[in-house]
């Protein structure tokens, strides 16, 4: 019986991370990974600069960013069904109206509401949710499983999402992006979406031991601190990356439709990445093992500064492809896994939102930073430099941590000797 309930359990485990990665492949695919491919579309059909455009999805970012903690602590306290599916419908909604305005600020607005609900239905419940389900050791590889199945839906979405823009238009392809998002998201978080019973969370899989602080304590330890501050260092430059790409390439003498192909080869590299650095993680730890990839990352974008280069551009172009496409996610992934080895579960919502509340906000701006930079300099090499230098310096405050966590080990470790 108890080996029935352990399967029955595992099964459930993992439907809901190819569940949730399936929601999360669809609505990003069609907002926060779609910006770049609708930036050219969306300057000539309201014939904006590109900081406005840009502008667009900083909004995104923030409405998105806003409804984290609010869906965090929510799921500290109430069941996440209700939340993330009202969540997946608002999302559906909002950009379904975005897609028939004509005014630049009516669609602002309703991509501000379509960030609302994908804060509610994305990121931070799933990871909140599976975090649920899954113990520490293993949620590094759960979390890089859930973002392949994204990055995987990302292999492909770019290239259509620019083939259909070219075919049906901006805002045509947007009302098939909010069909999608309410026949296949919503349905799949009314099915899948619950936490564990509680009779059995205790069988399936045998908790590492963690230590459990207050809420107040958390946000009072530098450690926390130093893990927004590594988190924010690292989006900004990343999400900064991912808006500006294709116009980017497209700059230095790329097609639109080879600079989609290198952002749906960065979605084929994050598989990689997410799942052999999620492997990674379970023998080396999640903080090691993010370091590295921080590393790794930097020197992809070194890389990208070289695309115009006409002897080895295009090969600068594949080993940032290779190096940040397997690397940029790693903070999303591996984040989770960190705040909980020096804060426990308890609160565990409360303070993933808090922080990427913090980091979230700060990051947006870098879209509008980027595309501003680009309308001043009349060229991407700033910006991309400012990107790199971001990914770099996030080494110091992640160095910092991994210290302070060696100390707290050593000490509890010298006391146990005494004891």
């Amino acid at each position: 019986m108890i080996t029935r309930i352990v399967n029955s359990d595992s099964r459930a485990a993992w439907m809901l991370v190819g569940g949730l990665g399936i929601v999360m492949s669809v609505i990003f695919g069609f907002t926060i990974n779609a910006f770049s491919i609708l930036t050219l579309p969306i300057i000539d059909a309201f014939g904006c600069s590109h900081e406005q455009a840009a502008r667009i999805a900083t909004v995104f970012m923030i409405s998105m960013t806003l409804a984290m903690p609010a869906a965090g602590w929510l799921l500290d306290h109430v069941a996440p069904r209700l939340v993330m599916v009202t969540g997946g419908l608002l999302t559906g909604l909002a950009y379904l109206a975005a897609a028939h305005v004509s005014d630049l600020d009516a669609f602002t607005l309703a991509i501000a509401l379509c960030g609302l609900g994908a804060g509610a239905s994305t990121y931070v419940p799933a990871f909140v949710l599976l975090s649920n389900w899954f113990p520490p050791r293993r949620q590094g590889l759960a979390f890089g499983i859930l973002l392949a199945i994204v990055a995987a839906g990302g292999t492909f979405l770019p290239m259509w999402l620019n083939r259909m823009v070219e075919v049906l238009g901006l805002f045509a392809t947007m009302e098939v992006g909010a069909f999608l998002i309410l026949v296949i998201c919503v349905p799949l978080l009314l099915w899948l979406v619950r936490m564990p019973a509680q009779a059995s969370t205790a069988s399936p899989w045998p908790m590492d031991a963690a230590v459990e602080r207050g809420l107040g304590e958390v946000l009072r330890m530098p450690h926390y601190w130093l893990w927004i501050a590594m988190f924010l260092l690292v989006t900004l430059s990343g999400l900064s990356i991912l808006m500006g790409l294709v116009p980017y390439l497209v700059s230095v003498g790329y097609s639109a439709s080879e600079g989609a192909a290198a952002y749906g080869a960065i979605a084929a590299a994050t598989i990689v990445g997410s799942l052999s650095f999620g492997a990674l993680s379970t023998r080396q730890g999640a903080g090691r093992t993010l370091a590295l990839g921080i590393l790794v990352g930097g020197i992809g974008l070194v890389c990208l500064l070289q695309a115009s280069h006409q002897t080895f551009g295009f090969a600068a172009v594949v080993l940032f492809v290779l190096a940040w496409g397997t690397t940029f996610n790693l903070v999303n992934q591996l984040s989770p896994t960190l705040l909980a080895e020096f804060a426990g579960r308890r609160g565990f919502g409360s303070l993933l939102g808090i922080g990427n509340l913090v980091s979230g906000l700060g990051a947006a701006l870098g879209p509008m930073l980027f595309g501003h930079l680009v309308d001043r300099t009349g060229n991407y090499v700033l910006p991309v430099t400012l990107c790199a230098v971001l990914m770099v310096f996030a080494l110091l405050p992640l160095a910092m941590l991994l210290g302070a966590q060696r100390q707290t080990r050593d000490a509890i470790a010298r006391q146990d000797l005494e004891r």
